[in-house]
């Protein structure tokens, strides 16, 4: 059987090889790529600045005193947010690509190799907003992210406060699974009221994910009792954290409702300046002999509602 990639088949001008990069790359932005842990806080833009509202919008009922109707604003508070240009990309002799077959599929592979840097770009990303959340804060009440001391209402100080970090070290054993699933409950909506937050993922570090999950997984524990949290909690790894013991418990739920613990927002450019080329026809080629190409994105991150998400330092 003839080989698929034989030297007919290889590109006999630089024209014709970024053009062939090109169909492959818009085949592979067309494709559904795989599943990432921060995909669903991605979020497209418009312009290189962007102002996100904060409003909540929890309301609560109270007896009709009289015929006037009862509304709440819909945007109270905002924070801008700005994109920072990112770049990456590949080159390589055209006299490899157009003779050597393996060059070839090198080159041909490297539309795919863009589409997953971006996506760990964006996780790295975040995970490291995530890491730094004790200090940075959430334009929410101006507290830092991870705290103790959230304001329920940042307007109205009889709210009172929540909870969304554990500071005392705490391994994902069963029982301080329980317990801090439990303190999670008790964070506060605008109103003062209990939110109605049950955190059903938990993130976990390469280092704990196996172990916890397996333990989530099992049906009975140790003692031959039956585990208390099997299928209460999914368990999601977070290749991107660096610290091998802190863990996240989250509410995918309230963070489908408008509660995203953070944002990433990308900004689409023109395609002329998203992904750029040098062919034979460029000083690059005429210096190196080399064509290449390159990628450009603009992306920017923040943390923002504590609601949906609790830090538990472990151990």
């Amino acid at each position: 059987m003839t080989s698929l990639y034989t030297n007919e088949l290889l590109p006999t001008t630089s024209e014709q090889a970024i053009r062939e990069f090109n169909e492959k790359y818009l085949a592979v932005v067309s494709a559904a790529p795989a599943p990432l842990w921060a995909d669903r806080f991605v979020t497209d833009v418009t312009a290189p600045r962007v102002t996100f509202p904060i409003g909540l919008m929890s309301t609560k009922f109270r007896e009709t005193r009289d015929q006037g109707s009862r509304a709440k604003g819909m945007t109270e508070e905002s924070f801008d947010l700005r994109v920072v240009e990112h770049d990456a990309g590949f080159e390589a002799p055209f006299l490899d690509i157009s003779t050597n077959v393996f060059a070839y599929r090198n080159w041909m592979r490297a539309p795919e190799r863009l589409r997953i840097a971006e996506g760990r770009h964006v996780c790295k990303q975040l995970a490291t907003l995530l890491e730094a959340g004790t200090s940075e804060t959430s334009p929410y009440d101006g507290v830092a992210f991870f705290s103790a001391s959230h304001k329920a209402n940042p307007a109205d100080s009889g709210s009172g406060t929540f909870s969304n970090y554990q500071s005392s070290a705490a391994a994902p054993t069963i029982a301080n699974i329980q317990t801090e699933m439990t303190a999670m409950r008790a964070v506060k909506d605008e109103n003062g009221d209990k939110l109605g937050v049950e955190p059903d993922e938990i993130w976990l570090p390469t280092e704990k994910f196996q172990v916890v999950s397996d333990l989530l997984s099992q049906a009975f524990l140790a003692s031959g009792e039956s585990n208390p949290m099997l299928g209460k909690l999914k368990p999601v790894h977070v290749p991107d954290l660096t610290d091998v013991n802190d863990w996240y418990l989250v509410d995918s739920k309230q963070i489908a409702m408008g509660f995203d613990p953070m944002v990433a927002a990308k900004f689409l450019p023109a395609d002329t300046l998203g992904l750029r080329f040098w062919d034979e026809s460029s000083d690059f080629f005429k210096d190196t002999g080399k064509i290449k190409v390159s990628q450009h994105i603009w992306t920017g991150f923040r943390l923002v509602f504590p609601h949906a998400i609790r830090l538990v330092r472990g151990a």
